[in-house]
């Protein structure tokens, strides 16, 4: 069953694109087809995967080669890096709005589809002062989500030290964090659905309807997850 979202009329002015990343084989195309399918009850603008396999990707899907060959033997390398290299691409959309694969879109996401800053990520409110005092290194934003519109400065000043950053720093969000690169909160639709919407949660592993996206960031994975335990996978169609 495809469950119906109410959302905003996309404006014909609207110049912007959704975008995805699928390197190596820790997620399928399932993945991505789900991801194309849940942003597709919310908004009709194109949607691009940067990838290295297309096998199995939904024909409406528009794909872009990202090859990481010349990466992975770096230290510390993982596929999240991929997401600097999506700033040299789809310049000609004045906003560009990614997802990680392995997020469950379950409410209207029209507060993203409006926001219109320059680069957004997501506020992890779920970590709390705590975590923030305790770990002076780490970023209190989440890349799960970003929203852009001209980020080329970034991924050159990435670009020029790239391998000293990726050995440096655990991915991206702590780089941003460490590097004092300029970012804001995205609107605070997200939680987590493993640690919840808010510090110290105890009844994690559930759906919030007061929020539209849950990240599952950690284990257990959207494939593994089972109806009758957890609902929220009806919206991961």
């Amino acid at each position: 069953m495809i469950h119906t979202i109410q959302r905003t009329e996309r404006k014909v002015t609207d110049n912007y694109c959704f975008t995805s990343i699928k390197i190596g084989d820790k997620y399928d195309a399932e993945y991505v087809n789900k991801l194309y399918n849940m942003v597709r009850l919310q908004s009709d603008v194109p949607f691009f995967c940067f990838t290295d396999n297309t096998d199995g990707l939904n024909k409406n899907i528009e794909t872009i080669d990202m090859d990481v060959t010349e990466y992975q033997d770096w230290y510390r390398w993982w596929p999240a890096w991929c997401k600097i290299l999506m700033f040299n691409h789809l310049h000609e959309f004045d906003r560009k709005i990614f997802f990680d694969l392995d997020v469950i879109i379950h409410g209207d996401i029209t507060p993203l589809l409006q926001h219109d800053e320059n680069f957004s990520l997501v506020y992890s409110k779920w970590k709390g002062v705590k975590f923030k005092m305790k770990n002076k290194n780490k970023s209190m934003y989440n890349s799960s989500c970003i929203v852009w519109k001209d980020n080329r400065d970034l991924y050159e000043y990435w670009k020029m030290n790239a391998q000293h950053f990726v050995s440096l720093y655990g991915g991206t969000d702590d780089f941003y964090h460490c590097e004092k690169i300029p970012r804001t909160a995205l609107p605070l639709i997200f939680y987590s659905y493993r640690d919840g919407a808010k510090p110290d949660q105890n009844n994690s592993l559930i759906m919030r309807e007061d929020h539209a996206v849950a990240i599952l960031h950690q284990e257990p994975k959207n494939h593994v997850l089972n109806v009758d335990d957890h609902p929220i996978v009806k919206f991961w169609v």
